[in-house]
């Protein structure tokens, strides 16, 4: 065994036959209080070139002990902390105290009363204390995800700054490299390249889709969500592929599929009249319904002529519940066997994705359209929100044009869109079979 330096923090080697016997040796001279920075098969040296034997380095670290903070440092400046586990700043990286504080806090207290001058003076000062104290507290967090990241393998580190860059959320960020530690061996850690392969054919397969075709007519589709997401446009999108595949693939046609719309929006005006100027486009008649049964009497008035109903609904924020519940109960309608589809946009947050999700849950909703997908350049966090919250995309759509600018969620486009991974995406798409194939018709 050898070291590098004689500090606190020292960085030691240690050889054996395998890395087991490394660790054992590391265990039995200083217990727990150790981590491992490097671990690397080797070849000995031998002699003249001969009989060199195959041995294993583990290279690792003393634990830093915790420093006591010395008088009139931390402990004066912020008062005493207990069971601090990690080092304690230098105290030339304390935020640095007005030396009249302590005096102009004493003259203070000394001469309150209940005015208001001194109480807006004890609350600033407070406020003062408070500032002071998060910004310790975050230097110290900083020390602390430094000192862990020392006992991480640098093909975890990448991988996670790589993640972290495409927006993938940090519960997803944590599961990837979880798994890395559990399946990788330490040849295969060290394989960079490989690892890359590997962690986004895992992205790829965690990326749930929406496959399964909904039988019988009409096929009635309803589009939810929030208001700004563009479900109009979607809407008009869809009814526009499907006359698009007609035309394209009339053999497989037997009569022109017929198409109506209807929209629940009645607050905004514009969103009807555009509705109604894309249906044109594809000669569909657009119908309005402000209630329950009035969607009733349109659907028994065209369930036995028609291929596909589409509903629009009017958008409102996730958090008004008073609305999204009265939605749900318009579109209640006995025997109309719908699909529900949530629509969210590309640039959505985590959290408010998350929350989208968790109130427009009741819809039940068959999956997920992300849309404005032009207006985005990271995935990761509308993939880390689906795959966790196991919800199926179907459609996903790229600007504002009516026409070619929606299509099938399909795994590799969202893969060949991750920044800065380097990947065989003919690899990918094998191992993937036959799930990512881009599919041509539609269906719900």
């Amino acid at each position: 065994m050898y070291s590098e330096a004689s500090n606190n923090g020292e960085v030691l080697h240690v050889k054996g036959v395998t890395r087991q016997e490394c660790l054992e040796k590391i265990r039995d001279m200083h217990g727990t209080d150790f981590i491992i920075l490097n671990q690397a098969r080797k070849l000995t040296s031998g002699f003249c070139g001969f009989f060199q034997k195959d041995v294993y380095e583990v290279t690792y670290q003393l634990k830093p002990k915790p420093v006591k903070p010395q008088a009139n440092d931390v402990a004066g400046r912020f008062g005493s902390f207990t069971n601090m586990s990690q080092p304690v700043f230098p105290s030339s990286r304390v935020p640095s105290v007005d030396p009249n504080f302590i005096e102009q806090r004493d003259n203070i207290l000394k001469n309150s009363n209940s005015n208001v001058t001194n109480t807006i003076q004890i609350a600033q000062m407070a406020k003062q204390m408070e500032e002071m104290r998060k910004a310790f507290s975050e230097q110290l967090d900083a020390v602390v995800k430094a000192t862990s990241a020392q006992g991480e393998h640098s093909s975890i580190t990448q991988i996670r700054e790589l993640l972290e860059d495409n927006g993938f959320s940090k519960s997803y960020r944590n599961e990837i490299c979880k798994r890395m530690k559990a399946e990788f061996s330490i040849d295969e850690m060290d394989d960079f390249a490989y690892v890359q392969q590997k962690v986004v054919e895992w992205i790829a397969e965690s990326i749930p889709l929406d496959r399964e075709e909904r039988k019988g007519k009409p096929k009635v589709i309803i589009l939810v969500g929030p208001t700004g997401v563009g479900k109009t446009t979607t809407l008009a999108k869809m009814g526009a592929h499907i006359a698009v595949d007609f035309k394209n693939n009339r053999e497989k046609y037997t009569f022109a599929p017929v198409i109506r719309m209807i929209t629940t929006d009645t607050m905004r005006v514009a969103a009807a009249e555009q509705l109604k100027r894309w249906a044109e486009i594809i000669n569909v008649e657009v119908d309005k319904a402000e209630d329950s049964s009035m969607i009733k009497n349109l659907y028994q008035k065209y369930a036995s002529n028609s291929d596909y109903i589409f509903i629009d609904t009017s958008g409102y924020s996730p958090n008004d519940y008073h609305n999204i519940a009265n939605m749900h109960t318009i579109l209640d309608v006995k025997d109309m066997d719908e699909s529900v589809y949530l629509t969210v946009t590309a640039g959505v947050s985590v959290e408010d994705l998350e929350n989208i999700i968790r109130n427009f849950e009741s819809f039940n909703f068959k999956g997920v359209i992300i849309t404005k997908c032009d207006e985005t350049q990271t995935f990761g966090r509308v993939i880390s929100v689906l795959s966790e919250k196991k919800k199926a995309v179907s459609w996903i759509t790229t600007g504002q044009e009516v026409l070619y600018t929606i299509e099938r969620a399909n795994p590799m486009w969202f893969i060949s869109h991750l920044k800065g991974f380097k990947f065989d995406e003919k690899d990918v798409e094998k191992r993937l079979g036959n799930a990512d194939k881009k599919e041509s018709g539609f269906y719900i």
